[in-house]
């Protein structure tokens, strides 16, 4: 009885990490007409977002992800959200 309960509580505490950790997939439409796919979480994208505005150091994955964002034409984020877009125009902002 207490293990199956034990069980149930480790199964409960998973659930709640794996939606903690839940990323989503942007779709990035490039002016070749191919289509990548970047898969990232909340915390990923806030975190490209600052390096990106910081100049911070980035690693090499987050350097390519923003070359991608820079190109793109177009954005299909989940949920009608719109920070890629975001990041696109200020990446190609003359300032």
């Amino acid at each position: 009885m207490y293990r199956r309960r034990g069980i149930m509580k480790l199964e409960n505490r998973l659930r709640a990490l794996e939606a903690q950790f839940h990323a989503d997939l942007t779709i990035l439409h490039l002016p070749d007409g191919s289509v990548r796919e970047i898969c990232s979480s909340a915390d990923y994208i806030r975190d490209l977002f600052a390096g990106a505005l910081s100049g911070a150091e980035l690693t090499t994955a987050q350097t390519t992800d923003l070359e991608l964002i820079r190109r793109a034409l177009r954005f299909e984020e989940p949920g009608g959200a719109h920070m890629f877009e975001l990041m696109g125009a200020i990446l190609n902002s003359p300032v």
